[in-house]
Formats: structure tokens, sequence, C-alpha cells
């Protein structure tokens, strides 16, 4: 496991946390007997987990990484917010990679403001009664930053919301446009990799981790990926666990249409 950190847009940070998948995982396995056309054999091949910092007149993190990266998320913190100090710290939802440092982060930035989705009858479980509660079409103005909480159209926890920047449509998609990446492309941007983004590299993830997948109405959920790049029109597409799409967004939602249709009709992939 190790994490980094880098500029992604100015004043826009990625956090990433990887983690190596074990030879004797389920997908490290499937890659190395049948390799795809972005794996070469041999390659470790990592599951990322993101963190999005914006830095405006004020601070908000989006996401907190896992407990096996606590001392080095606050580093990362500190190097980039200098004498600034951390403002918001928002869960996307309760999954751990997403919310494990949550409080430890408050532990070290005690007048930052919790923020969680409002949707979900969990709240007290996961300790989050004190939150600040947001819904789809609240906003929070960094001085900046704006961003603004929308309904997670495509998600694996009930209690759970997406986020866009306005300034930079961008789109924060949590759990949604995962994919694997290799030992030599951590921290890379989409545009930075020399291997494809291809289908069958989105549904490594997506057969993994959506499992609903092979019960949907295809041409239903083929339909709200069109909305969801009509309503957002982003221009970067950035996800919890993929490298970020500065460039193409549009080009890279629509091939989650193939990944659907072939979970639909094939069912899922396996497991992490």
């Amino acid at each position: 496991m190790s994490v980094m950190s880098r500029e992604l847009i100015p004043d826009v940070y990625l956090i990433q946390e990887c983690i190596l998948i074990s030879e004797s995982n389920d997908m490290a396995a499937a890659l190395n007997n049948d390799p795809q056309d972005w794996y070469n054999p041999g390659r470790d091949v990592h599951i990322q987990l993101n963190a999005f910092l914006f830095v405006g007149e004020k601070t908000l993190l989006f996401d907190t990484l896992s407990g096996l990266s606590s001392d080095q998320i606050l580093e990362e913190l500190r190097q980039i917010l200098g004498d600034k100090t951390l403002d918001y710290i928002v869960i996307s939802h309760t999954d751990v990679p997403h919310c494990a440092n949550a409080f430890r982060l408050l532990h070290e930035y005690p007048e930052a403001t919790l923020v969680a989705p409002q949707a979900g009858s969990t709240h007290d479980l996961f300790h989050l009664g004190d939150a600040t509660k947001v819904s789809p079409g609240d906003t929070i103005d960094l001085g900046g930053h704006v961003l603004k909480f929308h309904e997670a159209i495509f998600l694996d926890a009930a209690m759970s919301h997406w986020m866009t920047e306005e300034n930079s449509k961008m789109l924060l998609t949590v759990d949604w446009m995962g994919f694997p990446h290799t030992d030599d492309e951590c921290g890379k941007c989409v545009d930075e990799l020399e291997t494809e983004v291809t289908v069958s590299r989105l549904l490594e993830h997506h057969g993994r981790v959506f499992l609903w997948y092979q019960y949907v109405d295809v041409p239903k959920t083929h339909a709200e990926i069109d909305r969801i790049i009509e309503t957002f029109k982003p221009s970067i597409v950035a996800s919890a666990h993929g490298s970020v799409i500065r460039k193409d967004a549009t080009k890279y939602l629509q091939m989650m249409k193939p990944v659907i249709q072939h979970m639909s009709e094939q069912g899922r992939l396996g497991n992490f």
C-alpha cells in the first residue's frame, strides 16, 4: 500500500492510495490466465482509492481513504495545505475505503465540518448523527470552487451521493467508472497512460463491484448513462477507484454501455 498526491487542475488535488492485488486474488488469477488488451502477464495490478482535495478560500476533502493510510493522508494534507486548515470533510458513503479516516481527520482538524448524505437511515450506526446532512441540489461555496451534491445514479450503498465542481465541470462518480491499473501507472490520469482504458478494463471493476448490473433492464440503464452525459456534460470524470479522466469524458462514459450489456448477458465476473 502506498499513498501519493498530485495537482490535477489548479487547486484541485488527487490523494491516491494504491493497494496491490495479491496473486491469489480472483482478478489477478484471471488476468494471468487470460491476458487482456491492457495487461501484460507478470505486472502487479493495483486497485486505487481516491480522495479529492479542493482548495479555495476554504478547503474541502471528498472521501478519506482506508484506515491503512491514516498517517499518510494526514501527511499529504499537511504538505498541500501548508498554513491553511481543512474546512470540510465530505464522505460519499460509509464504506471503509471512503470514510475510514473521517474521525481521525476531525481529531487533527477539530474545526472542520463533517458532511454526509441526507438520504439513508443509518447515520447513528456510523456515528454521523451530528454531521451536516446534504441533499441533491445543495452546494458548498469554497470561494474559488463551488461544489454541488447529486443523487448517486449508479451506487453500491443506499446512503450515497455524487458531487460536481461547477467551474471545471468535474463529476465525482465515487465507485462508478473505476478500473484497475498496473504498477507503473500509479497517480496517472487516463491521458497519461500508455495502455488504453477499454471495455474489458472497466468490466474488471464493475463486474466485481456492481453485481446488480446482471439484473437490470439494459435499455433503461443505457438511457441513464445518456441522461448523465446530458445533465452534467462533464469535462472531467473523477472516480474513487479509477484514473481521472481529463479528456474525452463522454467517450468513456459511453463505454459503460457494453459493460452493462455484458453483465446482463453473462453475469458477474467474480470477486476481489
